[in-house]
């Protein structure tokens, strides 16, 4: 059980990293447009870790490119 702890604590990081992104870009974007967890699973699955961070800001901002929600 703990280690399924862990990968939700890790989890629950990579997503606010992403936001933290958002919130910080230059316009700042809006969260709601995003599927968040959705982005930080498709790394997860690419990268065996969870560490957006560590990837850095251009690689957040890529990662999230590809998980915008569609405009309606």
């Amino acid at each position: 059980m703990p280690q399924n702890h862990d990968l939700d604590a890790q989890l629950a990081e990579a997503e606010t990293y992403l936001i933290h992104v958002l919130t910080e870009a230059v316009p700042p974007q809006d969260p709601t447009n995003f599927e968040i967890t959705a982005a930080a699973r498709d790394f997860y699955e690419q990268h065996g870790t969870y560490d957006v961070q560590g990837a850095g800001a251009e690689a957040a901002e890529e990662l999230l490119a590809r998980h915008r929600r569609p405009v309606r």
